[in-house]
């Protein structure tokens, strides 16, 4: 079965609560949006860097890097472009996008690009609106992050902005101690509902949101 990072994650149900707790795997992302001719933002580019341990789980699983050289050939890399976009129905995507405060749609995935070097595989991938978006009108936000937060996602790279002038990104970064704490009330909470009730564990509550990064686009009026 191929190691997909949704595949690894269902394990996280057969895993004891408590180490459900914090992340298992982490993925470095980066975004880069794609500007129709008038200036809307008509679709994004979502980059994913997967850390050490998970990219040894898919050059295994793919045969990439076979050698051990460190050097991926073209024909391997062929292998795992895409690898990671056969979603589940009910997967989003990790990568949530707001207009003015409301929910872009975004379309199915398409491969862009797959890469492998320092011991970890990258992928592109690019996603269009449902409907484009003025981001001279309103603030554009990206937040990466995954509900069941078994996958960490953290912005490693500027925002790609190219296509339309006088754009700025801004990155903002949460409280980490604040919340750690949410999540331990959040994980309290739950296990003492389970105990009382009879049960041994409790289901692992939503909360990848409370660790998300935002990216936030504006432009200039045009």
């Amino acid at each position: 079965m191929p190691v997909m990072k949704w595949i690894i994650a269902s394990l996280v149900a057969l895993m004891p609560f408590g180490a459900a707790a914090h992340p298992h795997v982490f993925v470095e992302t980066g975004f880069e949006l794609v500007f129709a001719p008038d200036g809307r933002v008509e679709a994004i580019r979502i980059k994913w860097r997967y850390d050490e341990l998970t990219s040894l789980y898919v050059t295994e699983e793919y045969g990439v890097d076979a050698d051990f050289d460190g050097v991926a050939t073209p024909e391997e890399l062929a292998k795992i472009k895409g690898f990671d976009l056969e979603w589940p129905e009910d997967f989003e995507g990790d990568t949530y996008v707001t207009f003015g405060g409301s929910a872009v749609a975004l379309g199915p995935p398409q491969a862009v690009s797959a890469g492998f070097a320092e011991g970890m595989v990258e992928t592109v991938h690019e996603r269009r609106f449902a409907e484009p978006v003025d981001p001279g009108a309103g603030a554009l936000v990206i937040s990466p992050y995954d509900p069941t937060y078994f996958s960490a996602y953290e912005v490693a790279w500027e925002t790609g902005l190219a296509g339309r002038p006088a754009c700025e990104s801004e990155l903002w970064v949460p409280d980490g101690d604040a919340a750690a704490e949410q999540l331990q009330a959040a994980l309290d909470e739950l296990q003492a509902g389970a105990m009382a009730a009879g049960e041994e564990e409790a289901m692992f509550p939503p909360v990848g949101d409370l660790f998300a990064q935002e990216v936030r686009v504006t432009c200039a009026a045009g």
